[in-house]
């Protein structure tokens, strides 16, 4: 086994508009979308874990590698002997994970968009950076529009970019064509470039993305992103290593 510090970056871009909700309401808007202090649109880390999560036991599962889900019950967890190898990123309720996702960021250049000098101005400017829809809750017995159920969510705009990072020490089994990496960066490394949806309203069309690795690096050395997912094919030789560690 071996134990790496991990730095990624990453670049997302909406292809459609999105949905990052507050659980708050504004005026006359249900719904609105996460900003931050200076007002503008963000990707909350907590989303794209949750959502690159479930892409990775995907991926595991595509390669018949084992990958508890995180709503397993507590004692089949508590007994395992060994983490797979999702839970080794993620962590589970017993075994807290090291990797952390921050918040990504708008991209400067297209926060200029939706900035001016003017202070009285600056917060039409904001808004800007969204839309409204006004939508309608449908029953799934019926098919039909449920009464008293209109709202109206604010949603991001197509095509803005933002920037985050993901940092922090992983655990597994070493990568056999590469120098440094393990099979667990492998993977999520796969799951973050292969990203198609994230935030809400994903069944309505909201969400599309295209994610881009813009850096990686294994114990402060750069690593190159492209090279590391061209060892996919190596995840159908994960069992061996692992029946080899447990006996």
């Amino acid at each position: 086994m071996r134990t790496e510090r991990i730095a990624i970056a990453y670049r997302l871009t909406f292809e459609s508009a999105f949905h990052f909700g507050t659980g708050l309401r504004g005026g006359l808007i249900d719904r609105l979308v996460a900003r931050n202090a200076d007002g503008f649109l963000y990707v909350p880390g907590s989303t794209l874990k949750g959502v690159l999560r479930e892409r990775c036991e995907q991926l595991a599962e595509l390669f018949d590698l084992e990958a508890t889900s995180p709503h397993v019950e507590a004692w089949r967890e508590a007994n395992r002997r060994d983490p797979d190898i999702v839970a080794r990123i993620f962590g589970t309720r017993f075994l807290p994970g090291n990797v952390y996702f921050d918040d990504a960021q708008m991209l400067e250049d297209d926060q200029a968009l939706f900035d001016t000098d003017e202070k009285e101005r600056k917060a039409e400017f904001r808004t800007w950076q969204t839309e409204q829809r006004t939508q309608v809750a449908i029953s799934r017995r019926t098919r039909t529009a449920q009464h008293g159920m209109l709202y109206t969510s604010e949603y991001g705009i197509r095509d803005l970019r933002f920037e985050g990072e993901i940092v922090g020490t992983l655990t597994g089994f070493p990568l056999e064509r590469s120098e440094r990496g393990t099979y667990s960066l492998l993977l999520l490394l796969a799951g973050l470039k292969s990203l198609e949806r994230i935030g809400g309203s994903k069944s309505t069309g909201a969400g599309c993305v295209t994610s881009e690795v813009t850096g990686c690096s294994v114990d402060d050395k750069p690593v190159s992103p492209a090279d590391m997912i061209n060892c996919m094919g190596e995840l159908e030789y994960y069992w061996l290593y692992r029946e080899e560690a447990t006996g």
